[in-house]
């Protein structure tokens, strides 16, 4: 797991969007998890007990967690947490974020990961079904995945943004259990030291994702106006940010959150931040039905480094996940899959693409591929079942 995870504290969430993390509503469903092999059908299940089965990834992909999740939603889960007096922590995730399956396959399998989390009540939610859009916004969740912690009210008590191993997970959930108060850690940093330009810009990050509007823009233009030439890399992120969190997110305004990205590329265009503001803009336009225009921007993006095989796959999440512009994402991941035909990653987005396309065999051909090139994969296992009856095949 090669990202460094972020935890924040109430009503804070990621301060970047993931690129390329729905999936069926429970969790046994978008998992492959189970608790034990059932009975046969021919001796009675009180007589001859279902084998216990270890948690792990089983033979067939299938996956047996070590973590006691509660069926239903929200609601039940805070009943069950305030008649066992316990928090509830909450996988906010969907099945085709890669750091949501390094959740399920390398740490809820785990023994320890499972005794900790038996103190509180555990919940999944499938962040684009059932509930979880309406979770998400009420939440704030940015990234997937998110672990909240809540107490049996419902009020954020803490969060994990992104998958991390598990020593550094139970580190975490000791750190919410403890109390602390990350946004006022963040305030009372910038008041020892009100010149750290990156202290002030974490602090107004926070701001803008526990929506406390006014305090993150002061905040921000003080970033901007202190990095006039983004020599310090934070003039862009600000700028970034106020698009994204402020005006895209709390005012819900596309049309200025598209022309904030713009200025941004023009007034820094080489930082990092105005490559992925073309996927920012793409969003925005595909909100306003601008599908045409969305694709634009994204081929731009693409453009912009020929050679960049990221931007590539970044396109190819984009095209299916908001379902627009499949055909030409696809063209850009064939591309990037002829250049790295050993990236399974590449080719399970092939597959998406190609199911969307209508191209059944084909889809099933690319997932195939990428299972192959990753035998091991639980997920891959998976979806190779998933597509084959999708198209009808065997």
């Amino acid at each position: 797991m090669a990202r460094v995870p972020a935890v924040v504290g109430p009503l804070l969430a990621a301060l970047f969007l993931v690129s390329s993390c729905g999936a069926p509503a429970s969790k046994a469903e978008a998992t492959g998890s189970k608790t034990g092999a059932p009975a046969t059908a021919s001796t009675p299940a009180a007589a001859n007990p279902p084998p216990v089965v270890a948690p792990g990834v089983q033979s067939d992909g299938e996956i047996v967690s070590a973590v006691k999740w509660i069926e239903g939603d929200l609601e039940a889960a805070l009943a069950a947490a305030k008649a066992e007096g316990k928090p509830v922590f909450v996988d906010v995730g969907a099945y085709w974020c890669p750091p949501c399956r390094e959740l399920e396959e390398k740490v809820f399998v785990r023994e320890d990961v499972g005794a900790a989390l038996a103190k509180y009540v555990a919940l999944h939610v499938d962040a684009e079904k059932g509930e979880g859009p309406e979770l998400v916004a009420r939440y704030k969740v940015q990234a997937y995945p998110t672990l909240l912690v809540l107490d049996a009210s419902g009020v954020e008590k803490g969060r994990i943004v992104d998958a991390m191993e598990p020593p550094a997970l139970l580190a975490a959930l000791a750190k919410i259990a403890a109390g602390g108060d990350v946004l006022a850690e963040l305030e009372q940093k910038v008041a020892a030291a009100p010149d750290d330009l990156q202290a002030r810009y974490e602090l107004g990050a926070a701001y803008a994702l526990a929506a406390r509007r006014a305090q993150a823009d002061a905040e921000l233009d003080r970033v901007i106006a202190g990095d006039p030439d983004n020599a310090k890399g934070l003039a862009a992120k600000a700028m970034s940010d106020r698009a994204a969190f402020l005006v895209a997110k709390i005012d819900g305004d596309s049309e200025r959150a598209i022309a904030l990205y713009k200025e941004l590329q023009q007034k820094f265009p080489a930082a990092k931040e105005s490559v992925r503001a073309y996927r920012a803009i793409g969003r925005e336009l595909h909100k306003l039905g601008r599908d045409d225009e969305a694709v634009v921007s994204l081929e731009a993006m693409v453009a912009s480094d020929p050679n960049n095989i990221d931007l590539k796959s970044s396109f190819g999440w984009f095209a299916f996940r908001e379902r627009c512009g499949q055909a030409q994402a696809l063209a850009a991941v064939d591309a990037a899959s002829a250049r790295q035909p050993d990236n399974a990653e590449l080719h399970y987005l092939r597959a998406e693409l190609q199911h969307q396309l209508g191209r059944g065999a084909e889809a099933v051909a690319a997932i195939r591929e990428a299972s192959r090139l990753e035998p091991e994969s639980a997920f891959y296992k998976r979806q190779v079942r998933r597509f084959t009856e999708l198209s009808g095949g065997t």
